[in-house]
C-alpha cells in the first residue's frame, strides 16, 4: 500500500512539476515584492504600524496575554477566511479563465508574508526576525503547502477543461470528484493551520514579545 502511494505521488509530481515550479515562483515573487514594499511605506503609515505592534507586544508581555474568548474568536475567523479562500480557488478551477486569479491569490499570500517579515526585520532587526519566525512560520508550515496544492489542482483542472473542450476525452465527473476531494483535504489542512495560528503561535509570540517591549 505504501509503495502504491509513493508511485501515485511520484506520478502526480511528474505530471504537475511545471505547475508547481510556476506557482512556487509566483509565491516567492510575492514574498520579495512584499519585503521591498516595506521600503516604500509612508512614514505616517509606518508610525501607525509601529504603534500597533507596540500595543501588541505589551499585551503579549502582560500576565493576561490573550484571553480564551479572543483565541476562540480568532480561530473562528481564520477558519471562515480559509473556507472562503479554498472555496474561491475551487470555483476558479471550474472556469477556464480562473488561472490568473488563482495565481493572484498565491501572490497575495506571499506578499503578506514578505511584508510582515520585512517590516519586523526592518524595524527590530534580529529581534524582529525572531518574532516573525514565531508568528508567521508555525501555521504557514501547513498553510503554504495546502494553498500551493489547491492552487496547482485548480490550474490542472482548468487546463484539463480547456483540453477537453477540443478533444473531449477526459471523464469530467471523475476528475471533478478528484479535484473536489483534493480541495476539501487542503481545507482540512488549513483548519489545522488555523488552530495552530490561534492556539499555538500566540504562545511562541508571548515568549518573544518581552524582547521587543521598549518601556
Amino acid at each position: 500500500m505504501l509503495g502504491c502511494f509513493r508511485q501515485n505521488a511520484a506520478e502526480y509530481l511528474r505530471a504537475n512539476i511545471v505547475s508547481y515550479f510556476f506557482i512556487i515562483l509566483i509565491l516567492v515573487i510575492g514574498v520579495v515584492v512584499g519585503a521591498f514594499a516595506v521600503k516604500t511605506l509612508p512614514e505616517e503609515q509606518k508610525s501607525e504600524l509601529i504603534n500597533y505592534l507596540s500595543i501588541l507586544f505589551h499585551r503579549l508581555n502582560s500576565p493576561a496575554g490573550y484571553n480564551p474568548g479572543d483565541t476562540h474568536a480568532l480561530f473562528t475567523t481564520l477558519v471562515l477566511n480559509n473556507l472562503k479562500t479554498i472555496g474561491l480557488i475551487w470555483l476558479l478551477g471550474f472556469t477556464i479563465v480562473g488561472i490568473p486569479f488563482v495565481l493572484f491569490i498565491v501572490f497575495t499570500r506571499g506578499f503578506v508574508i514578505g511584508f510582515t517579515v520585512g517590516f519586523l526585520v526592518d524595524e527590530y532587526v534580529a529581534r524582529g526576525l525572531l518574532f516573525a519566525l514565531a508568528s508567521v512560520l508555525p501555521h504557514n508550515f501547513f498553510a503554504i503547502p495546502a494553498l500551493l496544492i489547491a492552487g496547482v489542482s485548480a490550474i490542472s483542472f482548468s487546463l484539463m477543461l480547456m483540453k477537453r473542450k477540443s478533444q473531449g476525452k477526459n471523464n469530467l465527473l471523475y476528475n471533478s470528484i478528484g479535484y473536489t476531494a483534493i480541495c476539501f483535504t487542503m481545507l482540512l489542512l488549513l483548519i489545522v493551520s488555523a488552530a495552530i495560528e490561534a492556539y499555538v503561535s500566540p504562545v511562541f509570540m508571548k515568549l518573544v514579545a518581552g524582547l521587543l517591549v521598549t518601556d
